[in-house]
């Protein structure tokens, strides 16, 4: 998104991403907000965060924004930081630009917990089930860094309530990377995806390394790794 008089800028990020190009006009952001799950914004971040605070629903539910600074030096995750805005300015170094990445997650050091769940499962027996894992290895949740699971839980209300209630970022991995990754085949299989918890636990873990293969809880499988 930008000016009229930015639109050959605007076409080589949008044909860079493979999106769709939107000129500015007053009123568009509560458009485009509720339309895409990213949006790039090539113009100053006042004008961005002014226009897009009446439209803010909430971390779960609003999509990711990152702003272009006029020099198109810089790519700066706004909102989503861990919901898209972060990968996509890390795309963007591909046209040069530097990312500017704020959210702790990515500079602290710690533990990687991959959930994988059934559908319905309650907030208690995932954390109930965290805990467990955590145990297991001598470990608690001040040790770790983040919860990852598969994107196609994206709206699985029980595992977002846990995360919102111990404050840890919630990271979602594609389906289509966990398939590229060398992990071995579970039965997830059957809903496309080679692996869930471990595949997720290395995923976004430094030294990708497993210190706690796959465990089932119930309903609730978690792997650890860092």
């Amino acid at each position: 998104m930008g000016f009229e008089k930015d639109r050959e800028k605007l076409r080589k990020v949008a044909e860079f991403l493979n999106a769709d190009i939107v000129i500015y006009r007053r009123g568009v952001f509560g458009e485009v907000l509720g339309k895409f799950d990213c949006v790039v914004a090539y113009m100053p971040i006042g004008v961005v965060v002014r226009s897009i605070c009446p439209y803010l629903r909430g971390k779960w539910v609003d999509p990711a924004v990152v702003v272009l600074d006029k020099l198109m030096r810089f790519a700066v995750p706004l909102i989503g930081g861990h919901h898209g805005a972060n990968a996509v300015a890390e795309k963007l170094r591909g046209l040069g630009m530097t990312p500017v990445i704020t959210t702790s997650a990515e500079f602290s050091d710690g533990l990687c917990v991959g959930v994988g769940c059934r559908r319905g499962v309650s907030s208690d027996d995932i954390l109930k089930a965290i805990n467990s894992a955590l145990d297991e290895i001598d470990a608690n949740l001040d040790d770790v860094r983040l919860i990852a699971t598969i994107e196609l839980k994206r709206n699985e209300r029980g595992l977002i309530e846990a995360v919102d209630r111990i404050k840890k970022p919630l990271m979602f991995v594609p389906v289509e990377d966990i398939n590229r990754m060398d992990v071995k085949e579970t039965k997830a299989v059957k809903i496309g995806v080679k692996n869930v918890a471990e595949a997720c636990a290395l995923f976004y873990s430094k030294k990708k390394e497993l210190i706690l293969p796959k465990r089932v809880y119930g309903g609730v499988t978690i792997a650890i790794a860092r």
